[in-house]
């Protein structure tokens, strides 16, 4: 799929590999981070955390425990498993950057344009990125040097199924 002109909407190649998942969840944000606000992610994976990020479950895992603490006093139940973090603080980020392939639920919520730019669920089966063009130039350097297919990086369809049946429908009777 190619972008349109006005196409900012990202994702992964289907079938791209593990290993460039993980690689495009922390380029994009790398990318992204001078215009993101605020950071939320999900201390919580459908699978086994690699040992590689255990140090950052460990250290977001306390943060959680310190505020589910202080939410039992204040509200008497537990919060849910996200936390906020600070995108302008570089652990924060170094954080989010060690689970962000692995999590259930990981966002980046910008209020210069009033909305999500940067969002991994599902453990790394769902991503999108609202790129402007000079990240997708970095996001797509970042993967070349990180010896990764740039093309892995595709424009997200965000049309609805049936704008998808009226635009097949015009690019048939263009055809013709």
């Amino acid at each position: 799929m190619t972008a349109r002109a006005d196409q900012r909407w990202y994702t992964a190649r289907r079938g791209a590999d593990v290993g460039t998942v993980a690689h495009l969840c922390r380029a994009t944000l790398r990318a992204q981070r001078d215009r993101v606000d605020v950071l939320q992610v999900d201390v919580c994976s459908d699978e086994p955390w690699p040992d590689e990020v255990a140090w950052a479950v460990r250290e977001l895992d306390a943060r959680r425990h310190a505020r589910r603490r202080r939410w039992a006093v204040w509200r008497g139940a537990e919060p849910s498993v996200s936390l906020t973090l600070d995108p302008r603080d570089d652990h924060d980020v170094e954080l989010v950057l060690a689970v962000a392939p692995f999590t259930v639920g990981g966002d980046g919520l910008s209020f210069g344009s009033g909305a999500l730019v940067w969002s991994v669920s599902d453990t790394g089966t769902s991503l999108a990125f609202e790129l402007l063009p000079a990240e997708l130039t970095v996001v797509r350097a970042s993967l070349r040097e990180g010896g990764r297919d740039p093309d892995d990086l595709v424009a997200l369809d965000v049309r609805t199924p049936r704008q998808r049946r009226r635009d097949l429908r015009r690019e048939r009777r263009d055809a013709v």
